[in-house]
């Protein structure tokens, strides 16, 4: 019963935030996706803990991310190309952000289908394409650095934003799980590095960071599998 509650409170902040980034509220949008990210990780760590793993409970889990991650991050994507002056000349260019919704969708469907124990997620985890949005939309609105605005939020680096994140989350690619049972060095070592680069990237950079962290995230999972292929079974 809990771990579903959780599971509602996380679809319920996806639904503020697309309200909020709506009526042009952005923060309080960002703020809605850390929500929705916390309400996600405790509705699995509570289910995991109280043995009330069910499939019902993961078909939930995957309907509210679908809102949360998929959903609110392609009406940012919306908002973000409608602020360009290119969608005056090529309007229907607003509404590709919504091609990261499907193909996030797809891979939510794919992932309660195709189960596997394996230690890593197989294809981007949507959490994790969500919060690199987000960063997008945080410099977008944050007004700090209008060099960083002018370098991240314009025409190529939105659609190729997409198109990537598209494929990543449907691919095969494996990327490393922070699905952990105990807190220790030996056998966590890949997750310890991307932590402590997190951290630097956060103090140096400010709000570029959270989209950073996510290529990040993506390029240490590609060295880490290449280089240790045994991870792969």
């Amino acid at each position: 019963m809990l771990p579903n509650v959780l599971t509602l409170l996380n679809l319920f902040c996806g639904c503020l935030g697309i309200v909020f980034a709506f009526t042009d509220r952005p923060i309080f949008a960002i703020g809605s996706v850390g929500l929705c990210l916390l309400f996600d990780f405790l509705d699995g760590l509570m289910a995991r803990a109280l043995n009330q793993q069910h499939p019902l409970g993961a078909d939930l889990d995957s309907l509210a991310d679908v809102v949360s991650f998929g959903v609110l991050p392609g009406v940012m994507y919306f908002q973000m190309l409608s602020g360009l002056s290119i969608s005056e000349s090529l309007p229907l260019l607003i509404y590709t952000g919504f091609i990261f919704t499907l193909f996030g969708a797809y891979r939510l469907a794919r992932f309660n289908v195709v189960q596997r124990d394996s230690g890593h997620f197989t294809g981007l985890p949507i959490p994790s394409a969500a919060i690199f949005v987000s960063g997008l939309y945080l410099i977008d609105h944050s007004g700090n650095c209008e060099s960083c605005s002018s370098a991240f939020i314009n025409p190529p680096v939105l659609l190729l934003s997409i198109m990537l994140l598209s494929f990543l989350m449907v691919s095969s690619l494996p990327h490393f799980s922070f699905k952990i049972k105990k807190l220790s060095w030996k056998g966590l070592e890949i997750q310890w590095i991307y932590l402590v680069l997190v951290v630097v990237l956060a103090v140096l950079l400010r709000e570029v960071a959270v989209s950073l962290a996510i290529v990040l995230y993506i390029f240490l999972s590609l060295a880490y599998f290449s280089f240790r292929p045994n991870r792969f079974s």
